[in-house]
């Protein structure tokens, strides 16, 4: 799937040079930088928020991206954006600020840490109840039942 984000330019720029060192795509480390804002959350965001935009910036500030994402991943980011009440934008923007040194730094290869995608519907007493799963739990056979 391929899809655009609004990306202001000086954070572009780190994600650019930040890709350079790595030896990886720019599509790839954003994919990576918004998966590190997963394990950030603290809770949800509270129901009936807002989505949050990035503020208002002149047009030349700005740059659309575009973004070639498995179909997991894809999914991955709207229940963030779900989850965050952020745009994906944001959640990028975020995510530079808090976790691109570190990326920069460390000395992994993995740069998929959430692989597949299961969604699962239960009945509790008669109520619809969805569980989003990111990832392949090993015992998922019994996760599914």
């Amino acid at each position: 799937m391929e899809t655009t984000l609004n990306i202001h330019v000086r954070i572009l720029e780190k994600i650019s040079l930040a890709a350079r060192s790595r030896g990886i795509s720019r599509s790839e480390m954003i994919i990576l930088l918004i998966k590190k804002a997963m394990d950030d959350i603290p809770d949800p965001a509270r129901i009936g928020r807002m989505v949050r935009y990035q503020k208002r910036n002149m047009p030349t500030e700005w740059r659309t991206f575009h973004v070639r994402l498995r179909m997991d991943d894809y999914e991955f980011f709207l229940d963030l954006r779900k989850l965050l009440k952020m745009s994906v934008s944001l959640i990028l923007a975020y995510a530079v600020k808090k976790f691109l040194d570190k990326l920069v730094t460390a000395n992994t290869t993995d740069n998929y840490q959430y692989r597949n995608y299961v969604v699962i519907k239960e009945y509790i007493d008669s109520i619809v109840s969805w569980r989003f799963i990111w990832g392949y739990p090993p015992k998922i056979g019994r996760i599914i039942r």
